[in-house]
This record gives C-alpha cells, structure tokens and sequence, in this order.
C-alpha cells in the first residue's frame, strides 16, 4: 500500500474549542453506554438472550479470537481477514432505537449541531476539496449517507454540487433542513434513489455502527455510476489514540462501533466489493485525546506536549496512525 508523502505546511489545525463546545466532549464520553445503563443496573451485565453472535462482517468467518472486553462487550479479530470487531451484538432494531432515542440525540445537538458552522468551513470543504481530484464531472450529484445535520452536503452545495444527505437522527435532519439542505430521515435500502445515478457517495462515520456492512456497500455500488466514487470515513484501529490508551482510546465504543477497521482491513473490503481503492489517509485528534484523557481522568498536565501538540499530529497523520481513517474507492468504469 502507498502511503501518500505528506508536507507539514499542508496541515490544517483543529480549532478544539469551536469543534467541542463547552462541555460537549466530556458529555460524550459520560453518556457513552448510556443504551445498557439499565440493563446492567438490573442485571449487572447485558442479558445473554439480548446478544447474538455473528460472524466476520467482512470475511463470513467463524474464527475469532479475543481481542478485549470493554463496557459488558466482546471485541474479538478474525482469524482469518484480521478484522476487528464486536460480537455478540445486538440486533438491528436495537441499534435504530439508539439512534433515534433522546440521549443520542442530545449528544448530536450538543455535538454537531453547536458546531455545524465550524464543521462546514474546516471539515465540509476539505472533504469536497479531496473528493474533487477524483469525480468525473464538475457538478456531480452526490448523497451523503448518514450525513448528520448535513454540514459535507452544505460545502458541496456551495461548490455547485447536486447534494442531499440521509441520516437516521431526526433532530439532525431537522436542524439541516432549516438550513435549506436537502436531506431526508431514511436508511440507504428504503431512500428511493435510482441505480446508477450517483457520481458520490460518502460515508463518514458509518460502517464502523453496522452490523452487517456488505449490503451498504453492495447498494453504493448499485447506486453508483460507472467511474463513480465512494467516500470512507472510520476509526483507525491501528491508531496512535490506541497505542496510547489502549481500551481507554475514545473510539473504542463497543456499544455504538461494532467495526473496527485498519488501512489494510479497509482497503480489502473495498477490494471484495470490486472497488478500487485511489486514495488512503488518516487524520486524527489523537494527541488532543490523549491530552485530554491525561488531565480529565489521570489528573496529568502536559504542558510540553501541549505546546508541540500540533506537530506531533502531523507526523501520526502522516505515518497513517491517525484516529480517522479515510479512503476514497471507484467504481469501474
């Protein structure tokens, strides 16, 4: 795998105050496992007859091995494609009350929509911008697929883009809609979109909630026009957020991400789904996070670190060892 040469002058700063209003972070992280609070007050632990094994959402095999526990769940690594994942999971209807119940809802308004702005100008561009090289059309028609309060949709409709987004969380949707964006509550199998229409598709922080990723994937293919391409966003397991912290590391949520990609792991499922993959990165807060978790939970400062912090992203970026994984994959001609 080539791993793109990178220069330091082309790294974008994160303004952590406008992207983390207030207290949002930290009411983040307190409300992680805010799904199975009950159940293990009741029960002291996720009842079995709730949880059903599966096997490798990428591979189909049935060989895994233990990779960690964490908040009453199993992470395990298939012996066979080296995925990460969680298993047992719930099922499918457990998940979409998730996403649609208050709690998570508050923690996307507290989140997203406090910092819709700031995501539009720092995160929305830049993605349009890395998607550009490789579309076949100066205005192509594009969906982001759970896009949030849509904040990708509106800098591609600013750059003339035809840009909707679908998202399974209303008051996300409702807050983009205020804004004029076109987006819809739906789920990528039931939004009606024609095969063969799109130039784009973009998932950001996506695949690593599925159960099941393959059909997601099978249907942006479908969706798809010849040449066109699909966006990747996830957590990158083999990230400097988990070297660091280990199961501490933020985005090892076994509740919510039941995936946990790698370049190699991500590159090959784009691979079963006849994709190829042109573009590989990773960016992160990773030094931010691990700041944080030092103050806010071991009660450490690190001023020295604090003052480098933006350089020593820079380079875990550039090694491919940030927490974001990114990749964009095309369809064949």
């Amino acid at each position: 795998m080539n791993i793109p040469y990178r220069r330091i002058s082309d790294y974008q700063p994160v303004d952590i105050a406008q992207l983390r209003p207030g207290g949002s972070y930290k009411q983040l992280i307190e409300k992680r496992t805010h799904p199975i609070d009950e159940l293990v007050r009741v029960h002291g632990k996720i009842p079995d007859e709730l949880l059903k094994p599966r096997r490798c959402p990428t591979c189909g095999s049935d060989s895994p091995r233990h990779e960690l526990d964490k908040d009453h769940m199993q992470i395990v690594r298939c012996g066979a494609c080296d995925l990460v994942y969680v298993t047992p999971t719930f099922d499918e209807e457990h998940y979409r009350t998730v996403y649609a119940s208050q709690e998570y809802q508050d923690i996307v308004r507290d989140l997203g929509i406090k910092s819709h702005d700031y995501r539009v100008e720092r995160f929305g561009r830049e993605r349009v911008a890395l998607m550009t090289p490789h579309l076949r059309t100066p205005a192509p028609k594009y969906l982001d697929v759970g896009c949030s309060t849509g904040f990708v949709v509106e800098a591609a409709r600013d750059a003339g883009w035809q840009a909707s987004g679908i998202d399974l969380n209303p008051s996300a949707i409702e807050f983009g809609r205020s804004r004029g964006l076109d987006l819809r509550t739906a789920a990528l199998d039931s939004a009606g979109i024609e095969p063969g229409s799109l130039d784009a598709i973009s998932l950001f922080d996506v695949l690593e909630h599925l159960i099941d990723p393959m059909p997601v994937l099978r249907d942006c293919v479908r969706l798809l026009a010849p040449g066109g391409i699909v966006f990747l966003y996830v957590p990158n397991y083999d990230s400097a957020s988990r070297l660091l912290m280990g199961k501490d590391a933020h985005f090892i949520w076994p509740t919510h991400h039941l995936n946990y990609y790698t370049p190699v792991t991500l590159r090959d499922l784009m691979t079963r789904q006849g994709l190829e993959t042109v573009y590989v990165a990773t960016e992160g807060l990773d030094v931010v996070d691990y700041l944080w978790y030092r103050r806010e939970v071991q009660g450490q400062h690190d001023e020295h670190i604090e003052a480098i912090a933006d350089v020593l992203q820079f380079f875990i970026n550039a090694g491919a060892y940030g927490k974001n994984l990114r990749i964009i994959a095309r369809k064949s001609a």
